[in-house]
């Protein structure tokens, strides 16, 4: 085994030990030994924040790239670990998936720090297409009496736009298969330099639900925040750089997002009759909340309540809470009159705007309406459908309110 490890090691560019529930630990030459201790074989590394001592029982598969060995830990107890080329792209997915399981496992000692006494059901972040789940961030469920918490991580700041959704989803699946009698609450828990845009998205949530939200340090310590705390709104309006109506077109053959956006402009009383369809302006305000990949639009009423409508052209599971990321935003300045100036012929007032998700009728996400139902009744939200041949003839071909599902949708639920 010995002469086998270091025939490998020698021929890696960049050497590297992966053992779970540990980061990956690179093997630089002088800082790592394998020695004969009476005929057992062990590994030693002394890195710059830690040192490994293990003993190495076996060999157990040798691929391109990788050895994978089980091992004994002190106090007898059993593990595996993986030396690893980091240079080879074979072990890119091995790479990422023991980080995500070691991620996993810090997570799991969160879990028991913050909640003693809680059983730890499912703790996981394995993936699942069919029901949206991610695995990116570990999800666990708790139980305690008639209690259960659902709880998510969030392992980077990078990765927090995409955190609430999969939180949602991940809370809803649960409360679908709790007891009857069972109440279920939402624990998120983020990285210290993350959480402000997680906090003001879930001031937005119903008031059913309740969401405690947790920041960890590089050491996995954590401890819980009140959402309050965590700064105002970063967003400012955008003085020059608005885009009206009179931008020039796009062919009718491009299928751009770029040309949907200006078929819904020319469009925009069919999505709702009570809309001036002059001005519309696009890209009103910028913000830090993650990188967007939908447009957005902001019309005026003829009451003078501003709509912001968000356009996709194809699925997008993030929609509904990347929209409120901009609605919340639009309310903030509305109701410090800082867009009058945009529709200086309407009188704006005061109230909360609409919001209309407006995409092709079969490019909303399954997962759109679980995620809406979450949403506070005090955003008035509509979903707009838009034909499938919208480039040669604009038609809305599906409207719903809020959470509600296609009647075909809801037959099914129903049937089972």
């Amino acid at each position: 085994m010995q002469a086998a490890i270091t025939t490998f090691l020698s021929t890696c560019r960049r050497p590297a030990l992966l053992e779970y529930g540990e980061p990956i630990q690179s093997l630089t030459s002088g800082q790592y030994w394998l020695e004969d201790r009476g005929g057992r074989l062990w590994i030693e590394v002394c890195g710059e924040t830690r040192t490994i001592s293990r003993r190495i029982l076996s060999i157990d598969k040798h691929a391109t790239g990788s050895l994978e060995c089980s091992i004994q830990r002190f106090g007898g107890k059993p593990g595996s670990l993986s030396f690893l080329d980091l240079e080879r792209p074979q072990t890119a997915y091995k790479a990422i998936s023991g980080t995500r399981r070691n991620f996993g496992e810090q997570f799991r000692r969160m879990l028991c720090r913050q909640f003693p006494g809680w059983e730890i059901t499912t703790l996981t972040s394995s993936m699942d297409l069919r029901r949206s789940f991610s695995s990116v961030f570990p999800r666990a469920c708790l139980v305690g009496g008639h209690q259960q918490i659902a709880a998510l991580a969030c392992p980077s700041s990078a990765d927090e736009p995409a955190f609430l959704t999969f939180a949602l989803i991940w809370l809803d699946h649960l409360r679908a298969h709790a007891r009857a009698d069972a109440c279920t609450s939402l624990a998120l828990f983020l990285p210290d330099q993350a959480g402000n845009l997680t906090a003001h998205r879930v001031r937005w949530l119903n008031g059913e639900t309740e969401v405690r939200l947790f920041r960890f340090n590089e050491h996995g310590s954590a401890g819980e925040v009140d959402p309050r705390d965590l700064g105002n709104l970063d967003t400012r309006v955008q003085k020059s750089s608005f885009i009206a109506e009179d931008d020039p077109l796009i062919g009718p053959d491009d299928a751009s997002e770029r040309a949907f956006e200006m078929a819904v402009r020319r469009n925009v009383e069919l999505l709702d009759a009570t809309l001036f369809n002059k001005p519309v302006y696009s890209q009103v305000l910028a913000f830090a909340a993650g990188d967007r990949d939908l447009i957005d639009l902001i019309a005026a009423g003829r009451s003078g309540r501003l709509s912001v409508l968000e356009l996709k052209i194809c699925e997008d599971i993030h929609l509904p809470v990347q929209a409120l990321d901009y609605w919340m935003r639009i309310k903030w300045h509305a109701e410090r009159d800082e867009l009058q100036h945009l529709f200086p012929a309407v009188p704006l007032g005061r109230v909360p705007p609409k919001l209309l998700l407006v995409a092709p009728a079969m490019a909303f996400h399954s997962s759109c309406a679980t995620v809406l139902r979450y949403f506070s009744s005090e955003i008035e939200i509509e979903r707009v459908g838009i034909n499938s041949e919208w480039q040669d003839h604009f038609r809305v071909v599906l409207r719903l309110e809020g959470a509600q599902q296609p009647i075909s949708h809801r037959e099914q639920i129903d049937a089972i």
